[in-house]
């Protein structure tokens, strides 16, 4: 067992943050799962939880493509990927060397002010270069700490894709991107034995996540997800808030 998971604290953390991470996935189109490494991180270092919540959300996208793949809507999907790359590349680059905090206050400000505009969210959607903008940011976000959820639901948001479909090309833009990360965690060496074997101990929790989101959505009407994505996407941006200011 890894030395991590001798600390209450962290495993109390790890399974709460991967739980929540997976009902979102599953169920809300990844509003909530920003929430994961900013926990993991109050116990052990940022590049660190981002590497171990990797395995697990790779092992998510699978489950989630497999469940939804009927519903994926590839022509939003291939809008925004090329810019997605864009921000993973960016963000390799940028790795060591950008401020976190900067990011997440940033993300946080974003988040907030857009999930209580709702009649600037057409507009975000068909505004020229909004897959570029979005998608880029968020491949970025995502990268750096997992955060790409917020900026691509912006985008999602606005477009007002059904909730099935909204669900399954989330799930593939998501399952492209965590795969594509790979090589910069490689090559800037987060991949470390402990935090990988903490992953792996950790996908039954992932598991269970998926599994509930799942059943939660098919019991909710397309007007209450939309509502619950906005109050998500508030709530991501109060914690990154808080994270970066306090911590």
């Amino acid at each position: 067992m890894p030395e991590l998971f001798y600390s209450p604290l962290f495993c109390f953390l790890a399974v709460i943050g991967v739980i929540m991470t997976g009902i979102s996935k599953s169920g809300f189109a990844g509003g909530a799962g920003v929430v994961a490494v900013p926990l993991l991180a109050l116990v052990m270092p940022l590049p660190q939880a981002a590497a171990l919540m990797l395995p697990v959300l790779i092992f998510m996208d699978i489950k989630i493509i497999r469940e939804y793949r009927q519903h994926v809507n590839y022509k939003e999907v291939f809008k925004i990927l090329p810019a997605a790359i864009f921000g993973i590349v960016l963000a390799g680059f940028m790795m060591g060397s950008f401020s976190d905090d900067g990011l997440m206050i940033l993300l946080a400000i974003i988040s907030i002010v857009f999930s209580a505009w709702k009649k600037l969210l057409p507009f975000l959607g068909n505004m020229p270069g909004a897959a570029w903008l979005w998608g880029s940011i968020s491949g970025l976000t995502s990268t750096l700490i997992h955060a790409g959820g917020p900026p691509i639901n912006l985008y999602f948001l606005a477009r007002q894709l059904p909730k099935m479909s909204w669900l399954a090309s989330v799930a593939v833009f998501f399952g492209v991107l965590n795969i594509v990360k790979i090589v910069p965690y490689f090559f800037l060496g987060q991949w470390q034995q402990e935090v990988l074997i903490s992953s792996i101990v950790l996908l039954p929790f992932a598991w269970l996540g998926v599994k509930l989101g799942k059943d939660i959505q098919h019991n909710m009407s397309e007007e209450t997800f939309m509502l619950v994505c906005r109050v998500l996407l508030f709530s991501s941006g109060v914690m990154l808030l808080i994270k970066a200011i306090a911590y």
